[in-house]
């Protein structure tokens, strides 16, 4: 096939010693995974690496590789079947008519539901060469810039992400492959060693982690909401016809503990605790109240340990509150909740700060945006009267979440 042409080298200026911190690593650390949101980026993540993308890559190749695609062999290649124009005009970022074609097929490796190490393997043989010797592969230097360079302004393209990774950065990271094995510029890296870096090294490890766990945001939602279904089943089962069911009956259902991942005796009778009315009895309603919040931690729990930090908890309160938060409202938030100091929020912190907040606050939020789909995130200054009410409540209410806030819905 066609070589392609080689990339320009960042001024020296530019250059980061091999011992540094990567720009990249930083940014990329600071996020947990990536939430998807737009319909391609859904799509996409939709196709099976295997069944789907790998095929297309092979025929591809097959066909002679080419470089970039118009509108017509955009829609043929990978089957679109509606909205080829927008799915097109996302790639095609500078309105030329043609997009690239390295780009397309890096988001289709990337976002694919599949095995990492077969997706780092996919990526090697979209760009690898079959060496006269016989070796089983091998890229140099100018094609690991395009293949780095491919993947970051895909994925940036189809993202929504936080972080821009710059060309030098990128230079900077395909030097440290050539460097891991010490081999120069004008020579070449084998399959096995770029998949050993991909799967080593903590910043391409960390990059590829962002969208191997990627979720779409309706996935999350949807997962929330069988939980959500199958522990309202417990409760009809419990109350047998009933209204209430009593704190000891609760407390007794193995099938309730079940529902609860993970959970220890404590946190199953502070729940319980929560759900209790003045009466003593628990309701349907207050018992959906507490553990729907519950429910939404443990969708973005990834390791299951309990514990969410900052990273976490910025998608924590993204599926909450439906709308993308702020880096700064994030920080007040865990520091708001975080009871014991520890820099992380955990299941009890969460569901208290929601379920406490003045009375009801989340059934509240979650009625009123369910019932106003475009919401008004602008930051307007607040009432006097609302320095009566939680940290919560006030955090909620300035990042345009509509909250209630003595009976009235404030947004």
């Amino acid at each position: 096939r066609g070589r392609v042409p080689p990339v320009p080298r960042p001024p020296s200026s530019h250059f980061v010693p091999f011992l540094v911190r990567s720009p990249m690593g930083n940014k990329v650390f600071c996020h947990a995974r990536v939430i998807l949101t737009e319909d391609i980026a859904l799509n996409v993540k939709s196709s099976n690496l295997v069944r789907d993308v790998v095929p297309i890559v092979c025929k591809w190749r097959a066909d002679g590789a080419e470089l970039s695609f118009d509108l017509r062999e955009f829609q043929i290649t990978f089957d679109v079947v509606k909205g080829v124009e927008h799915q097109f005009s996302v790639f095609d970022t500078d309105a030329n008519g043609r997009v690239d074609a390295h780009e397309v097929m890096m988001v289709y490796i990337l976002l694919s539901s599949g095995d990492l190490g077969k997706k780092i393997e996919t990526v090697f043989e979209t760009f690898e060469f079959q060496a006269h010797d016989g070796d089983v592969g091998s890229i140099n230097f100018d094609e690991a810039m395009i293949m780095l360079e491919s993947c970051v302004r895909g994925v940036q393209k189809v993202c929504t992400v936080d972080f821009h990774i710059a060309e030098d950065e990128v230079y900077f990271h395909c030097k440290s492959l050539f460097d891991k094995y010490k081999t120069n510029h004008d020579g070449r890296i084998t399959r096995k060693e770029f998949c050993d870096w991909c799967q080593e090294d903590p910043s391409p490890k960390a990059f590829l982690s962002l969208f191997q766990l990627a979720q779409g945001l309706p996935d999350i939602n949807a997962m929330v909401q069988q939980v959500n279904l199958r522990q309202s089943q417990v409760f009809q089962m419990e109350a047998q016809g009933q209204l209430f069911i009593t704190p000891q009956e609760l407390m007794g259902s193995e099938e309730f503990r079940r529902q609860l991942r993970k959970s220890s005796d404590w946190e199953v009778d502070t729940l319980v605790r929560l759900m209790t009315d003045e009466s003593g009895r628990i309701g349907s309603d207050r018992f959906h109240s507490v553990l729907r919040p519950w429910n939404i931690f443990d969708a973005c729990d990834l390791n299951g340990d309990g514990d969410l930090d900052s990273k976490e908890m910025e998608i924590l309160l993204w599926v909450h509150m439906r709308v993308k938060p702020t880096q700064e409202f994030v920080r007040e938030f865990v520091q708001a909740i975080d009871g014991d100091n520890s820099g992380t929020v955990d299941r009890i912190e969460w569901v208290n700060a929601i379920v406490k907040s003045h009375g009801g606050i989340e059934e509240a939020a979650f009625k009123a945006s369910e019932r106003t789909k475009t919401m008004n995130t602008s930051r307007r200054s607040l009432p006097a009267s609302m320095h009566r009410h939680s940290a919560v409540e006030v955090l909620l209410a300035k990042e345009g979440h509509l909250v209630a806030l003595d009976g009235q819905l404030v947004h």
